[in-house]
């Protein structure tokens, strides 16, 4: 089991998420703030106190902090509250999950259960941290690409540019053909 605070605070660091843990009425959350997105992670034993405590918890970070979410400006409506729990959700557990995601009072909602490990925390962290995939090339065939795309050019000066011949050479071999 992962400490969910900790964990967090690790994975939006690597994102370049500023991150502090702070002191709040209702007990510890982790404060995030990035280029686009700002807010909270609270992190619960189960579902159930998930549940029970998400909305007073929400409420009162909210409350606590207004006046550094006011400074935010632009930003502040990219303001999330992050609710994670260890344990795995029942059936109507997660019903109750989605219906918080739902609610945009105050701030946007993350709710997600069984968050054991550092790869799910990542999953459901996700929609805050930057897109991560870099783009698949393939390799091209330079000059059969040159070739392809110079159709009104003579074959010998196309051929002459990816050669590797002289620069002389080449100048000799456009005057001939031009």
């Amino acid at each position: 089991m992962i400490d969910l605070l900790e964990e967090s605070d690790r994975l939006l660091r690597t994102a370049a998420i500023s991150t502090r843990v702070i002191e709040t009425t209702r007990g510890k959350a982790l404060a995030f703030e990035g280029t686009t997105v700002l807010g909270f992670v609270v992190g619960y034993r189960d579902c159930a106190q998930l549940i029970e405590q998400w909305s007073g918890d929400a409420s009162a970070l909210v409350s606590e902090n207004q006046l550094s979410l006011r400074r935010a400006q632009n930003k502040a409506w990219n303001t999330y509250t992050v609710l994670l729990a260890a344990a795995e959700a029942s059936y109507g557990e997660r019903v109750a999950l989605s219906a918080i995601e739902e609610d945009l009072t105050g701030t946007r909602k993350l709710a997600r259960a069984g968050i054991t490990d550092a790869e799910r925390l990542y999953a459901a962290l996700l929609p805050l941290l930057p897109i991560q995939n870099a783009p698949y090339l393939e390799a091209v065939d330079m000059p059969s690409e040159i070739r392809l795309r110079t159709t009104e050019l003579p074959t010998r000066i196309v051929d002459a540019f990816p050669s590797g011949a002289q620069e002389g050479s080449v100048v000799q071999i456009l005057e001939e053909e031009l």
